[in-house]
């Protein structure tokens, strides 16, 4: 028998870039390539979101592409996708062509890049199906190539506390003319050091309005109890990824020490603080199909049934974060609070239903 529930958000893709064909600035399994990559944009004084690209040649085959990515994203049971940082206009030109023949395969959100994003240009379309929402920036680099900036050095490369490609000033001042204007931030921040020059950044950005703003925390997995508490205080929304805590947990190890992995990738304990949290797979480093997130979330280990001792949530909760029934349905071929946990990703997709009305990001 079916089962018919609110339908899965994926808050953090980048699913129009890859259905364009285009690749990071490196290779994301290499982590030596990503650490080479975040130290040169570092040295120009620029980050990830404000690297000049090819430009995008809008024409039948970037709208062909973006058609049959966002078909992709609905056969997976996705009702609405927010790419996490478009890179160039044409993606916005390319949606609204195929916005114009009908409907979307799934509701499309957009941050804008940080590199491109420009008020006087920046306008809401009004529409259900593709909208605009907020700009993306970037605070730090990564985990698994030690480039995300943490508090005290790496526990297996001493001395190293990574990259902040923004400190909290930085990030105020050119987040200001946005968020006055009514856009949401977003900002990617990884480790400890750069979730906590976020919080600086938003707390002077947005002072006693900050939970009204609702800004964003992208990923936020290296986190501590005074985070965790100074989130919840301000308001500030986590976009968290189902499938890291599992893929990284040998790396994070390593990199952490046990003590800090006891704090990392608590998103039990933000859920416990009260703080807002939503997910996005961030495909391609992830997989795109939310029903291998939800698994590797609920039990914490690997689809070949391996374990990792990675945080977990319940089916509940990780539903919860990750599926908003203002956005649409999804028919899937088993209830997923009644199948065993290691057997979740392996439920059919039915079909999925975008909402053509509801709440906008």
């Amino acid at each position: 028998m079916s089962w018919e529930g609110a339908g899965f958000v994926d808050h953090h893709a980048h699913l129009l870039r890859v259905a364009a064909g285009r690749a990071h600035g490196c290779d994301p399994s290499d982590p030596e390539a990503v650490r080479a990559y975040h130290r040169r944009v570092s040295d120009r004084w620029s980050t990830p979101m404000d690297e000049v690209e090819r430009p995008v040649e809008l024409d039948d085959g970037l709208r062909g592409s973006l058609e049959r990515g966002l078909a992709r994203a609905a056969a997976g049971g996705l009702v609405e996708v927010t790419e996490a940082g478009m890179h160039d206009w044409a993606y916005l030109e390319a949606l609204l062509s195929l916005r114009a023949r009908g409907p979307l395969e799934v509701r499309v959100r957009l941050l804008v890049a940080s590199g491109i994003a420009d008020v006087g240009r920046m306008q809401r379309t009004g529409d259900p199906w593709l909208e605009l929402v907020g700009v993306k920036f970037y605070a730090d680099g990564w985990l698994g190539s030690r480039t995300c900036a943490v508090r005290e050095p790496f526990a297996d490369q001493p001395g190293d506390t990574g990259i902040l490609f923004l400190d909290a000033d930085t990030l105020a001042s050119r987040a200001d003319p946005f968020a006055e204007a009514g856009w949401t931030i977003a900002t990617h921040a990884i480790g400890d050091r750069a979730i906590e020059a976020v919080l600086d950044g938003y707390e002077r950005l947005y002072g006693s309005d900050c939970a009204d703003a609702a800004p964003r925390i992208e990923h936020a997995q290296v986190l501590a109890p005074d985070l965790v508490r100074r989130m919840a205080d301000l308001g500030v929304v986590a976009c968290v990824q189902p499938c890291f805590a599992v893929a990284d947990a040998r790396t994070a190890r390593a990199a952490l020490g046990e003590q800090r992995w006891e704090d990392a990738y608590r998103w039990d304990r933000l859920l416990d603080a009260g703080v807002r949290v939503v997910a996005g797979s961030d495909h391609p480093v992830a997989p795109l199909e939310p029903l291998v997130g939800l698994q590797l979330l609920a039990t914490g280990e690997s689809l070949d049934g391996r374990s990792t001792g990675a945080p977990t949530l319940s089916v509940e909760r990780a539903l919860g974060i990750m599926t908003d029934a203002a956005a649409g349905t999804v028919v899937l071929s088993d209830d997923p609070h009644r199948v065993p946990e290691d057997e979740l990703s392996a439920i059919d997709v039915v079909e999925a239903n975008p909402a053509p009305q509801g709440r906008s990001w």
